[in-house]
């Protein structure tokens, strides 16, 4: 079985003509190195034949009894054209190199650049592997091309296009008859490109949907048991993994299959030429060494050829990579110029939802008709499984996706919410330059007054001791817990009206999960918050706790009464906690139809 959702790519791919049109600004930036690069291939290449054609001399001149002499002047031809075709080649491949780095450096940094500008909605769509999977694996695809494959494939094809016109220059009918390998060639090319291309896109597409079943199952397991959908993550990752390995299979079928059309090619391309000089010989037309030098210069083809043909395979893939690359690039739109928003009063606040609706452009999933009303002062828990819709209702809230319909409401207008993720990052510098990032004027009689508030005494300490020392970096070295803790000390400085917290505990250790959760809660005192919970005891303080799946809130209430109530975060509850309090038991036994979710 196959995961539909494995097979369509999540952001744009670019054309071909896009891509060839970003290869070649590249390349204009560069108009000196690049003429150089061809200069040197062909020489390196024209130098390649030298050999060849001593070779064939020496046949002649053995043939002909010509002497010692004239057998060791050829004989040094020979190894001189050898030696200058190997230091001109190094020379070209230098070049190449470094005309090959200077531009991936500047593909990687429009790359990064762009996918920084593309806005939250076309990559926060629960298949955020896709990004990570053409910044990571399409860029080292490219570089590989770039770096080892570009220098082969450049050499192999001026000395398949000296090594033709040499042929056809000591005799057109040899090269013609050489012309009986290229049937082979182009339909075995032809076949594999029809085929390679969307079997390589494929396997791009198909690895990024595993990625991303990875992901969420790890990065929601504690979500999944407690709702308890393990096996159906599991599934899904199976599913998408044995997808993505069938692709690769087929991938390594469509090669063995060039590689017998290559070997056919040669087989009669040489046995062609060899028939054609014996002829020819035969007939006075040509000498032994001129046949023997045509032969060499066909068999010169063999390794070229193959380079070239076999390098399709890697051309194919970085083709790939540039094309997803260059949707990236496309698809990020310019810089905005962002203006500061006037000062204005501060005034309680309160969240209002009505009937919002939002779905992500690429994958569909999102929330429908989704209402609620969070109180000024108040916390709201969202939870429910992993893709239910709790955390794209934050991120609506947020700003950071405009709603397809209905209306949010935010009861002071004057800050968007304080949104604190579960992604943890610890910025260069010290513990005051971390906090000083959402209040550059901040004293440190304010930076310390709002560590205390979140129990991060420890830091308080370190801030003096970086302070005395002033050290480039902080002195203290912080874990998961600590990073999180000055993440919720920076929100105190910010003080907004709302915070939203998205499932932030979820990558924090459980030893400093507790600190960290006194510390959020702390931050939500006399605040209005959005708490997205991935443990059910985090919501237990809320005011009221709604119940997210497919999209639609399907319960709402207080602790106390979703327990009282047969649904889904009563069995939750029940599986994550693994006891039954009196309460609890209450609850049990209290009849569906007389206990309806308010």
């Amino acid at each position: 079985m196959t995961d539909a959702t494995s097979t369509t790519p999540l952001l744009p791919i670019a054309s071909s003509v896009r891509v060839r049109a970003v290869v070649g600004g590249l390349l204009r930036q560069h108009p000196a190195r690049t003429a150089a690069v061809a200069a040197l291939f062909l020489a390196a290449s024209a130098l390649g034949i030298v050999m060849p054609a001593c070779l064939g001399r020496i046949v002649d001149a053995v043939s002909s009894d010509a002497g010692f002499t004239v057998i060791s002047g050829w004989v040094a031809g020979a190894g001189l054209g050898a030696i200058g075709a190997a230091v001109m080649m190094l020379w070209a491949v230098r070049v190449l190199t470094g005309l090959v780095q200077d531009m991936l450096a500047t593909l990687r940094e429009d790359v990064f650049a762009s996918a920084m500008r593309l806005p939250v909605s076309e990559v926060d769509d629960g298949e955020s592997a896709d990004l990570l999977s053409r910044v990571t694996g399409d860029v080292d695809a490219v570089a590989e091309a770039g770096g080892n494959v570009a220098p082969t494939l450049l050499s192999a094809g001026f000395a398949i296009g000296v090594s033709v016109v040499a042929l056809t220059a000591l005799d057109p009918w040899l090269a013609l008859a050489g012309l009986a390998s290229a049937p082979f060639y182009l339909l075995g090319t032809r076949a594999f490109l029809r085929k390679s291309r969307v079997v390589f896109r494929e396997v791009r597409v198909r690895e990024a949907a595993r990625s991303q079943a990875v992901l969420d199952a790890v990065e929601g397991i504690e979500t999944l048991t407690a709702f308890n959908e393990q096996e159906p993550a599991l599934e899904r990752v199976r599913e998408r993994a044995e997808a993505s390995i069938r692709m690769q299979i087929e991938g390594v079928r469509v090669t063995n299959r060039l590689f017998r059309w290559i070997n056919g090619g040669e087989l009669v391309g040489l046995a062609a030429i060899l028939g054609a000089g014996f002829l020819l010989q035969s007939s006075g037309a040509i000498t032994v060494g001129a046949v023997t030098t045509a032969a060499l210069l066909f068999h010169r083809l063999f390794g070229p050829v193959g380079q070239l043909i076999f390098g399709l395979n890697d051309i194919q893939r970085a083709a790939i990579g540039l094309a997803r690359l260059v949707g990236v690039i496309d698809l990020a739109p310019a810089p905005a110029v962002v203006q500061e928003p006037d000062a204005a009063p501060r005034a309680s606040a309160g969240i209002e939802v009505q009937d919002v609706t939002f779905h992500y452009p690429t994958t569909g999933r999102g929330i429908d008709g989704v209402t609620l009303r969070v109180d000024p002062g108040t916390t709201a828990a969202l939870v429910g499984t992993s893709g239910s819709g709790k955390s794209t209702l934050a991120r609506v809230i947020a700003g950071h996706h405009p709603p397809t319909s209905g209306r949010v409401h935010l009861a002071s207008d004057a800050d968007a919410p304080y949104y604190l993720s579960q992604e943890l990052h610890q910025f260069r510098g010290t513990i005051a330059d971390n906090l000083r990032l959402v209040a550059p004027d901040a004293s440190d009689e304010d930076m310390v007054a709002a560590l205390h508030a979140v129990g991060a005494a420890w830091a308080v300490d370190a801030m003096t001791a970086e302070r005395d020392g002033s050290p480039a970096d902080p002195v203290v070295p912080l874990d998961e817990g600590r990073i999180q803790q000055l993440a919720v000390a920076r929100a105190f400085l910010a003080d907004p009206d709302i915070v939203i917290l998205d499932e932030a505990t979820a990558d924090v250790g459980l030893h400093h999960r507790d600190a960290v959760e006194e510390a959020i809660a702390a931050l939500r005192k006399g605040r209005t918050a959005l708490l997205i919970a991935h443990r059910l005891q985090q919501a237990v303080s809320a005011e009221q706790i709604v119940v997210f799946a497919d999209g639609r809130a399907t319960q709402r209430g207080t602790h106390e009464e979703l327990l009282a109530t047969a649904g889904p975060y009563r069995d939750s509850w029940l599986a994550q906690t693994r006891t039954t309090s009196p309460r609890q038991a209450t609850a049990d036994q209290t009849p569906t139809e007389e206990t309806e979710t308010p």
